[in-house]
């Protein structure tokens, strides 16, 4: 879905001098001619390119032995008056007459609304913002929430049953015959060659306090998704001693419970973990810490051709000692009175609510390379457990001090904001305001004015919750701020290169000046934040606030700092944009700098440096004809640069550009992190050029025997079926098994022979039904 347009569209008769066209081959003067559509990009100056679209006569093209696409390919430059005389295509200078006014406001950026129509802007809707336009405005008024921290009463007796039930298509938790939740898929279940896999699988977990008799965590992992199990054994492992932890499991989930993550569900206690196969039926209960209270698997024998039957499970938990329930050596005061609550409410925590060892947050001395105080400002959610993981990273940094930071939370969410008060932070409580994308932008439009009123810096730097940092990270950013002092056409710094994999990416001194938009973690000075704020996309604007500020309307030319390896990483499996899968494809491979005293070479995106690099690469660059990325080998021996020429209109006229960048193994989502139209890339020990035609302002190197490469059906096809691939293995138990899991000698059970095919991985056409058809999520 397009969010912005950045080319101004026009209507307008191109001419292209017929005088150079004989008289006689006008024969059809006065007669209605066929238009042609086409986009032309046109030099504004040595640094700005529009793309415009214009109408021309076929018949004037074809009198100049021209096609559509010469004329998509070629570049237009227009003098300092405006005004466009000629276009170049190929070697032939053709005269053209063309007028453009160069005033800001001829340039139009449209963003879809919540409505799907567009809403269309301009400079000229912003000659008067400032930041006066605040004073009246109550979406930048926080919230007040008060708390409550009053102790919950112990329970008597505190004996409890519960009653655990697992079915393919069914799952079930009773406390004390009350039910506290039911999962039922709808329909007839289907077994065969083709199987149907619901939309989620996996297990749900529930955590008892059983001095309270109240549940202090709870929360579905859904294992046929990447990397949720990792967090389902995270989660496991960070739950406070002497809770009860309930777990059952609906439909299947083997799913992608890799062997790693069972070996630590054994560790702690499961038996039944080391032998879970495709469908087969799981309930556990035990004490964290302490021992199993009950858990029963029952196997699902012929894999994808059969159903396991249900299983239910009963358990009671014996009488505890009132002694267990606070950490006796904590202190008396109020802080920790706070933490003895959380701890007693929620849970997930780890060493938060260690009675030992508990967390306590410390200023780390200042390193070499500071340079100045910073804000950093967090945004956070109802993700408390990914907060908390950022907020000591964070405090790790060398010269971070608590009091410069602020936490801006999107809600009353009264988990996250009586962790906050429990070191204190400073946070305000933001209003929320809009949905899905809309509801973020104007979260962090209240975080950053929130910053600017509160803490009293020059430069901010903003984080989301769900962050990984490096060891350097606030390191990177206090060397990089004085790049924002000397250089205004610099308008953030960005930790992050979407670009930076394990085979593009290798030395972090190394850092770009790129067209780009912010991304996982940035720096900005006061001054552009007072800039761009009141020009803010309103609340029914359906767009991503970092696609906001990447556009041409806030950018204004200006470009991004951006590291060769990143000092970031994304790390959330929960949120708007991102999925187990998402984060395998784009993210798991991925580097991040290690090393705490790295230096960054800030003169090399100095203008003059960049520039002077660039042209010395591009004189010297092999050029590639490059019709098939997928087959094409690009030289990557030490020494080589290359240079390959990818169809690029304007920013938006992405599809070429992803194909190439998806046979490369790299970020192919978009057109982000280049150099007016080129990109630089490290590729293993070579050095790799991209430049997109017309588009690049580089475009002068290209040479008319050598290809562009443009996307083709075939080549597009490869690329979302790569993108899209998720195989799915169906893991069937093998003769054998059962006895193996009793501890029985071999064969000595009476069980129907499984058939062949269950004694090999199957992979079958997998097939999603959402809330019409067999399944239904609705009670999820």
């Amino acid at each position: 879905m397009t969010r912005r347009k950045f080319s101004a569209t026009s209507s307008v008769l191109l001419s292209l001098l017929l005088l150079l066209i004989p008289p006689a081959d006008r024969s059809h003067a006065g007669v209605e001619c066929r238009m042609v559509k086409f986009d032309l990009t046109i030099a504004m100056s040595p640094s700005v390119n529009i793309t415009r679209t214009f109408d021309v006569e076929e018949d004037v093209l074809t009198g100049l032995s021209l096609r559509k696409d010469d004329l998509e390919r070629s570049l237009a430059v227009a003098g300092d008056d405006g005004k466009v005389r000629e276009i170049v295509v190929g070697d032939r200078h053709i005269p053209l007459h063309l007028n453009l006014k160069k005033e800001p406001g001829s340039f139009v950026y449209s963003f879809h609304m919540l409505n799907k129509t567009l809403w269309t802007v301009s400079d000229l809707n912003y000659t008067t913002a400032s930041m006066d336009d605040f004073k009246d405005d109550p979406t930048v008024i926080p919230i007040q929430v008060s708390l409550d921290w009053s102790m919950a009463p112990e329970v008597i007796p505190r004996v409890f049953t519960f009653t655990l039930m697992s079915a393919p298509q069914e799952t079930y938790l009773l406390m004390d015959n009350k039910t506290i939740l039911r999962q039922r898929g709808m329909g007839e279940m289907i077994v065969g060659n083709v199987v149907i896999i619901v939309p989620f699988g996996g297990l749900y977990l529930w955590v008892l306090n059983p001095y309270t008799g109240r549940f202090t965590f709870n929360k579905y992992f859904n294992t046929e998704d990447y990397f949720t199990d990792r967090e389902l054994t995270s989660t496991l492992q960070s739950l406070r001693e002497g809770r009860v932890a309930l777990l059952t499991t609906y439909y299947d989930v083997s799913g992608r419970l890799e062997e790693a993550s069972k070996k630590i569900l054994s560790s702690l206690g499961s038996f039944s973990a080391q032998h879970l196969k495709f469908r087969d039926c799981w309930a556990w209960a035990w004490l964290t810490g302490g021992g199993t209270l009950g858990e029963v698997l029952v196997t699902n024998q012929y894999g994808i051709y059969s159903l396991p039957a249900s299983l239910q499970l009963e358990v009671t938990l014996p009488t505890l000692e009132s002694t267990g329930r606070w950490c006796e050596k904590w202190p008396a005061d109020d802080k920790w009175v706070k933490r003895q609550h959380f701890c007693d409410v929620y849970d997930g925590y780890g060493d938060l609510c260690s009675c030992e060892h508990p967390y306590e947050p410390r200023t780390v001395p200042k390193m070499g390379t500071w340079r100045e105080d910073m804000g950093i400002v967090i945004l956070a959610g109802n993700r408390t457990k990914y907060f908390y993981r950022l907020l000591k990273q964070v405090l790790d940094q060398p010269g971070v001090h608590i009091d410069h930071l602020l936490v801006s939370v999107d809600g009353a969410l009264l988990e996250t904001l009586k962790f906050l008060e429990l070191f204190p932070l400073k946070y305000k409580v933001h209003q929320p305001e809009g949905t899905h994308n809309a509801r973020i932008s104007r979260h962090m439009r209240f975080a950053l004015y929130s910053a600017l009123n509160i803490l009293h810096f020059d430069k901010f730097i903003v984080l989301e919750d769900d962050l990984i940092l490096s060891p350097d990270f606030y390191s990177y950013m206090q060397q990089t701020s004085a790049i924002l002092d000397r250089d205004p056409t610099v308008y953030c710094v960005s930790a992050y290169s979407h670009f930076s994999y394990e085979h593009t990416a290798f030395d972090e001194s190394r850092i770009s000046r790129v067209h780009s938009i912010p991304s996982y973690g940035w720096m900005v000075k006061r001054s552009i934040l007072t800039e761009i704020l009141p020009k803010w996309i309103p609340e029914y604007v359906q767009t991503d606030w970092d696609y906001w500020m990447g556009s041409g309307l806030i950018r204004k030319q200006r470009e991004t700092i951006i590291p060769e390896i990143s000092r970031t990483s994304h790390a959330g499996l929960q949120g708007s944009h991102f999925s187990g899968f998402l984060t395998k494809k784009r993210y798991s491979n991925k580097p991040t700098s290690r090393n705490p005293h790295a230096i960054v070479n800030t003169t090399m995106v100095e203008k003059s440096e960049v520039e002077g690099e660039l042209k010395s690469l591009l004189d010297r660059a092999t050029l590639l004809n490059v019709t098939n990325p997928y087959t094409f080998v690009f030289p990557n021996a030490s020494g080589d640069v290359s240079l390959v020429f990818v169809k690029l209109k304007h920013e938006e006229d992405a599809m070429s550009f992803r194909i190439l960048a998806d046979a490369l193994n790299i970020w192919n989502q978009d057109t982000r992190d280049h150099h007016f139209g080129l990109w630089r890339l490290p590729f293993y020990k070579a050095t790799l050029l991209i430049m997109g035609l017309p588009y690049s302002k580089y475009s002068k190197y290209y040479r008319k025997s050598y290809h562009i490469f443009t996307a083709t059906k075939e080549t597009t096809e490869k690329m979302t079926d790569n993108f899209n691939e998720d195989r799915y293995y169906f893991k069937s138990h093998q003769p054998g098994d059962d006895e193996l899991i009793l501890g029985l000698p071999a064969n000595s059970l009476l069980l129907p022979n499984r058939t062949k095919e269950s004694n090999v991985e199957s992979d079958p056409l997998r097939h999603y039904k959402r809330n019409n058809g067999l399944f239904s999520d609705t009670n999820h």
